[in-house]
């Protein structure tokens, strides 16, 4: 080789494939393998993607600022018949026209009870089924709504007990929500609440309708969320200056024109003025919801208060009994339990991937986050290639 030609393979050689080879390893190192960190709180259950390689990580380590539970495995795990119980207990303050939400990723198969209670009268809950967001159609922000595309193929029936404290005079309707606004403008809230003043009411809901599949569940770039924690929202502390009508039928006919075709159950609930914090709920039954679940999605339970005297004083206990994972046949090597940090090997060309899941407190739900810091520890047999394929390229240069 003479001349201009091995000027050429001259450059080629020594410098172009070289740091083209160089660069590669900084750039998989550095930035398509580097430490990732995800943002994480209690229940929540996630596959780690981002990050992790079979053939360039030999190991993968974990690390959190509280303990969690971590598994190494194929595919996704089965869900088992046993179910873990997560409490969340929430007080809110509600000025009229204004909402607060709370909303969870529910498994079928899942049971939510709930009891709640206010100081004064108005106070409503609303049950939809949504999207990961909650589309809220610009209520909270004044602007004008937009309905949400239904997500309940046909009109849902709520099977609605009253009932006093002695178990006496129990009375079960069967409301149709094709209906259900019709009947809200036939009967005042003055005669509601007369109602629900003279007994102290348990309303047992079940959810009976048939509904279409999720399927399988949401994909959380870069991770696939396996399963999740809580979702909260609202506007009672950013009330908003709407330039419509503000009357109470205006503000509640807009959350049902958003989420009518969505709504499981829609019902005001007893108010006290004993009802001052959420221990009130622990020794007294004012309203009962018990929703299972039959089919994945997301939950949204919805609070509203109509009452424009005074902020009202919400309190709620959410009783959850969701589904949980199994893991089955795994080796000691492949589980890490209750630990700050773990570490686990990786085979070549394996599609193992890790599994972390974050356990509530005592059953209690808090509303602390956590950093969770996923590392890749280079396989170094892989990492050596690009070194000495820049001495090799070197060594070829010098026999031509």
């Amino acid at each position: 080789m003479h001349g201009s030609q091995r000027v050429i393979m001259f450059c080629l050689l020594t410098t172009v494939l070289p740091t083209t080879l160089i660069v590669s390893s900084l750039y998989l190192r550095n930035i398509r393998y580097a430490d990732v960190m995800y943002k994480i709180s209690d229940s929540d259950v996630i596959q780690i993607h981002k990050g992790q390689s079979s053939i360039f990580c030999e190991k993968h380590s974990l690390k959190m600022n509280n303990t969690f539970n971590a598994f190494q495995m194929k595919g996704r795990p089965e869900l088992s018949s046993k179910r873990r119980h997560i409490k969340l207990k929430k007080s809110m303050t509600l000025p009229d026209d204004t909402l607060e939400y709370w909303g969870f990723f529910l498994f079928a198969g899942a049971t939510v009870d709930l009891k709640a209670c206010s100081r004064y009268e108005g106070s409503k809950i609303l049950v939809v089924k949504g999207e990961k967001i909650l589309d809220t159609c610009g209520i909270l922000d004044g602007r004008k709504y937009k309905k949400d595309p239904s997500l309940i193929d046909n009109p849902d029936q709520l099977s609605v007990t009253l009932e006093s404290p002695k178990g006496n005079n129990e009375q079960t309707t069967e409301i149709s929500l094709d209906h259900k606004k019709k009947r809200d403008k036939e009967h005042s809230k003055e005669q509601l609440f007369r109602n629900l003043v003279e007994d102290t009411m348990n309303i047992h809901f079940n959810k009976t309708v048939h509904k279409r599949s999720v399927g399988n569940p949401p994909l959380h770039n870069p991770n696939t969320v396996l399963d999740t924690g809580v979702y909260h929202g609202g506007n009672a502390n950013n009330t908003p200056n709407i330039t419509e009508d503000a009357s109470i039928s205006s503000f509640e006919n807009n959350l049902h024109e958003c989420y009518h075709e969505n709504i499981l159950m829609n019902n005001f609930f007893p108010y006290s003025k004993e009802c001052n914090s959420t221990s009130y709920l622990e020794n007294t039954t004012t309203l009962k919801v018990e929703h299972k679940v039959l089919t994945d999605g997301y939950y949204y339970y919805i609070f509203y208060s109509d009452n424009d005297m005074v902020k009202n004083d919400i309190h709620v206990i959410f009783d959850i009994y969701k589904p949980t994972f199994q893991y089955t046949n795994m080796s000691e090597s492949k589980v890490c339990l209750n630990s700050t940090e773990c570490e686990f090997d990786i085979s070549m060309f394996s599609d193992e991937l890790v599994i972390v899941e974050v356990p509530t407190t005592g059953g209690f739900k808090n509303d602390n986050s956590f950093i969770l810091t996923s590392v890749c520890r280079p396989r170094t047999t892989v990492y050596i290639f690009f070194p000495v394929s820049v001495l090799l390229l070197i060594l070829l240069f010098a026999f031509l």
